[in-house]
């Protein structure tokens, strides 16, 4: 992709100065009504978004806006991650908006958000060159796959190293015969199935220890519970299972009450996320925690960063936040 459109750009494309441009968009005075719609049809061909910086030195304000796409408000993980998003740009003067995808790609939601902000932070499953036309222009940052194209930035979170943890510590209890439940889309591949990188991690980990792997048709609760309990019934000799998420771990805990398997004397069960979910069931949720007030705090880094550079196409900014694993009983 190509640099960000400059209002340079623009005024050369209308065959104007630069400051006949800013009335124009900022609809100011002493500007014809031929003269404006030139600009404004300039603007739109390029693909010119207006800097929100700019735009605060025309009228005084100096608020910026950071846009947080989520993949669902349904799953208590994205809403966690927006209320520290929301204490963490409150603290620093930034305004927050927000936008769920609820299961597509992301582009709509970027759509919707780009004219409004000067950030847009989110775990988006468009391809890059989908997501940079959505947002013309817009710096995005990625809450899960690293990019290294510009514009694109990313706060990555070490999942790896946790379930590494994790493994080693459900063998040090006593475990040696481990299956897992994943998720059963792609964000990559956009509903057809492909291993997620966290069953990739965990595969590796137990070896041949690995009794299976079950795909839920829904990463959830439901999803979840029918999940594990296929699992066991195709492998009975499992005694630890990751499951995907912690919703699907609850639904784990609960499916195994039902079948009237002890959990963690049977089956040890762990989840990813760190929900305070999972300290209300019985037993307690052991869990992979993901630092998402790290997340936040990262990500308003970069936003901060990309304010000084007024939000040009600059090198991609990379953080990492580590995960903890938070032993309950249910392992």
């Amino acid at each position: 992709m190509g640099k960000r459109v400059t209002i340079l750009d623009v005024a050369a494309e209308a065959g104007v100065s630069r400051q006949t441009v800013t009335r124009a968009m900022n609809d100011m005075a002493d500007i014809s009504v031929s003269t404006r719609q030139r600009v404004l049809d300039a603007a739109d061909r390029l693909g010119y978004r207006p800097s929100r910086f700019a735009r605060n030195l025309v009228t005084r304000q100096k608020t910026n806006a950071l846009g947080l796409v989520v993949s669902s408000f349904r799953n208590p993980y994205y809403t966690d991650i927006a209320a520290d998003m929301l204490s963490g740009a409150a603290e620093r003067g930034w305004q927050l908006l927000l936008a769920a995808s609820d299961g597509d790609e992301g582009s709509d939601a970027l759509n919707k958000l780009s004219a409004q902000v000067d950030v847009v932070v989110g775990h988006f499953q468009a391809p890059e060159a989908d997501l940079g036309e959505a947002c013309r222009g817009l710096p995005v940052v990625n809450l899960e796959f690293v990019s290294t194209v510009p514009g694109f930035h990313s706060v990555h979170v070490d999942l790896e190293s946790g379930i590494l943890e994790a493994v080693g510590a459900l063998r040090e209890r006593g475990a040696h015969r481990f299956g897992m439940v994943d998720a059963g889309y792609s964000r990559r591949t956009f509903g057809a199935y492909e291993p997620t990188p966290r069953r990739e991690w965990f595969e590796r980990a137990v070896g041949d220890q690995l009794t299976g792997v079950v795909v839920a048709d829904e990463d959830n609760i439901s999803g979840g519970g029918q999940a594990f309990a296929e699992l066991l019934r195709r492998h009975p000799d499992t005694d630890a299972v990751l499951m995907f998420n912690d919703l699907m771990a609850l639904g784990a805990v609960r499916s195994a009450h039902a079948l009237g398997v002890d959990v963690p004397g049977s089956v040890r069960i762990v989840g990813v996320d760190g929900l305070s979910l999972g300290e209300a069931v019985d037993p307690q949720l052991t869990t992979i925690s993901i630092d998402r007030e790290g997340i936040a705090s990262n990500t308003l880094d970069i936003a901060e960063i990309l304010a000084k550079a007024d939000f040009a196409r600059i090198e991609p900014i990379h953080r990492t936040v580590r995960t903890q694993l938070l032993w309950r009983a249910s392992a």
